[in-house]
């Protein structure tokens, strides 16, 4: 969305009978005596509403005209605590939520499967930290309640407050969310217990309901994200490209923790008849290694972590002894897939692996078990390994299978006219580098490139040589014919004339501080603004009043060729204007003389006017008398 530009000083103020100061927030202008409370309330209503910053507004909103007739009726329908979903606000918010997002899930998932590796001295913090995010995300989930959402079919922007909550609460995604922004983190201290007092069934319980309550999350972060490359004019393919790959890095992350967490328990959570013992120790295999990570990690916290056994002294040379016994006992363990996984701890320990190298070596584990590209016992118990690895195996497929067909519908269904658009944009550069234009100009080229096509290229006047004449002109009046309909010269015409005058309507592009029409210049067309804003300034220079959606001017110009232009127009942003010639008009209007000699008529009056008292005319009738 183009904006005013910054150097355009607007001279307007207490001047009755003219158009009002250009202003998207359509909010009164700001006494100099204003408190300054009152200027922090008033900035604090300008996030909330409809922005011509936000990346989406574009999409709806074509002009700064339009723009403050939406907040224009935010303001006066509406309690001041509705968001706009398109304000100012929301840009930012969505990126905070973003990153908020991302960490919560991120941080959540790594503590609660790597908690009995972390020094507990550093629980507190982090539980800390992670509250502070999940108040974010509640606040999030209130906010909900008060922020308007678009209806797609019907491109609706809905703001009644009924609507959002009703709208909110029957989707079910009030509680979906607010199960997901619970603190959950505050169970570490119970879930640290829970393992190294081998009482391990409400651990594996709750990361297990963890993973599945939070494994699809990565759509409310892909939504969150969505704002940043949209900030950058990212095409739609780019955006779901990025999707997918935060998605499938979310996904990873997730199911690299579970399967790091889970085999432990489980391996402490089965039958102790099942497990055989090591050695001539009375230690089943799964309790010598909470003590193996006991003795490294928790031993000097205190009488936190008491057992209604003894903890096993575990020394290097136990570990050593105890990777011997794997390696030489004929039990069914050490030919099992516990053998790899059991080894893997021992090994851990006996070199003192730090936490990110067990963190990459898991998630290296699922990369190549999702791939199936080799076989790794994922767990202790055997049966554990078979369903972890099947489970990870078939995640895999899945989400290969989805992101191919997600690739494969971006290929069948590119937008060959987004293609289109990005090769002429390549040309317009090569050909700024090649007539050595500067920055501006090329900037400006680009620029006006874009805000024709709308990043989709498309040759009009091929496509209308494809349809019918009267399919043609049938979509020209539905585009234009609110153009025309209010011109007073326009008025009597037969409905056959009017279209015949849509149909040779040519649409022109222009840009902030461009010169529409000058002053003292010989007028050949009439103009009508489609959309955008532009300024009206008399011939000394003084500026007149502005010009919005729906806006003509220079009809006079289709009856009296000779006549020279009373006002100069300049656009105070991007402007899809329309424009009649003189030749087209007379061509059409010819076998009508009798409508010609009326319009002729009107127009010589209006002209006399002018003309007739020029020095005791005021610059406001010339204004008056331009747009009429």
């Amino acid at each position: 969305m183009s904006s005013v530009p910054e150097d355009h000083n607007c001279n307007l103020n207490g001047q009755p009978g003219l158009l009002p100061i250009l202003t998207w927030t359509s909010l009164p202008p700001i006494d100099p005596k204003t408190s300054l409370w009152a200027r922090i309330k008033r900035r604090l209503r300008e996030l909330v509403l409809l922005s011509p910053e936000h990346p989406d507004t574009g999409t709806y909103f074509k002009s700064f005209a339009r723009i403050a007739n939406e907040n224009k009726r935010l303001i006066q329908n509406y309690p001041a605590c509705i968001i706009h979903p398109f304000s100012l606000f929301r840009k930012y918010w969505d990126m905070v939520m973003f990153a908020v997002s991302l960490v919560h899930l991120l941080l959540l998932s790594f503590m609660i499967s790597y908690l009995i590796c972390i020094n507990v001295d550093h629980f507190p913090v982090i539980i800390k930290f992670d509250v502070i995010l999940c108040t974010i995300l509640a606040a999030e989930v209130i906010m909900k309640f008060v922020t308007g959402f678009v209806v797609e079919s019907s491109k609706e922007i809905v703001l009644e407050p009924r609507r959002i909550i009703w709208n909110y609460l029957t989707s079910f995604r009030a509680i979906y969310e607010l199960l997901g922004v619970l603190p959950y983190i505050l169970l570490l201290y119970k879930f640290d217990e829970c393992y190294y007092q081998s009482e391990q069934l409400f651990y594996l319980v709750s990361v297990i309901c963890l993973y599945v309550i939070h494994i699809f999350r990565f759509r409310d972060i892909n939504r969150y994200f969505e704002v940043i490359p949209k900030f950058f004019q990212a095409s739609a393919n780019k955006i779901k490209i990025m999707h997918l790959v935060i998605a499938t890095i979310y996904v990873l992350h997730w199911t690299s923790c579970i399967v790091i967490i889970i085999p432990m328990l489980v391996y402490y959570s089965s039958s102790e008849e099942e497990l055989p013992q090591w050695n001539e120790t009375g230690y089943l295999i799964g309790n010598f290694l909470v003590d193996m990570y006991w003795m490294r990690y928790r031993q000097n916290v205190g009488d936190d972590y008491l057992v209604n056994r003894q903890r096993a002294t575990v020394t290097e040379g136990d570990l050593e002894s105890f990777r011997r016994f794997l390696r030489t006992s004929e039990t069914p363990l050490a030919w099992s897939m516990d053998y790899r996984y059991l080894l893997t701890k021992l090994d851990d320990n006996y070199r003192n692996e730090t936490l990110l190298e067990v963190y990459i070596r898991s998630m290296m584990d699922s990369i190549q078990v999702a791939l199936l590209s080799s076989h790794v016992e994922m767990s202790g118990p055997q049966a554990t390994s078979n369903v972890m690895t099947m489970y990870v195996m078939i995640a895999g497929w899945v989400w290969l299978t989805y992101i191919l067909m997600e690739m494969i519908r971006m290929i069948i269904a590119h937008d060959l006219s987004e293609t289109k658009y990005d090769e002429i944009v390549n040309e317009l550069k090569a050909l700024a580098h090649r007539k050595n234009l500067g920055p501006e100009s090329k900037d400006k080229m680009l620029r006006h490139f874009s805000n024709r096509y709308k990043m989709r290229y498309y040759d009009e006047e091929a496509i209308q040589n494809t349809i019918s004449s009267n399919l043609r002109r049938s979509i020209r009046m539905e585009t234009c014919q609110h153009l025309v309909k209010n011109v007073e010269l326009f008025r009597n015409l037969p409905h056959a004339l009017i279209e015949d005058i849509v149909d040779r309507l040519k649409l022109e592009a222009f840009l902030e501080n461009d010169v529409i029409i000058q002053a003292n210049t010989f007028g050949d067309a009439m103009f009508f603004i489609a959309s955008g804003t532009a300024a009206v300034y008399s011939v000394g220079g003084k500026e007149l009043g502005h010009l919005t959606d729906g806006a003509h001017f220079g009809e006079i110009s289709l009856l009296q060729k000779d006549q020279k232009r009373t006002a100069s127009v300049i656009a105070l942003e991007a402007c899809e204007v329309y424009k009649l010639s003189y030749a087209d008009f007379q061509l059409l209007i010819e076998p009508h003389s009798n409508l010609l000699r009326q319009m002729q008529k009107l127009a010589d009056e209006r002209l006399a006017k002018v003309h007739g008292n020029r020095d005791r005319v005021s610059e406001e009738d010339v204004y008056e008398n331009f747009l009429q």
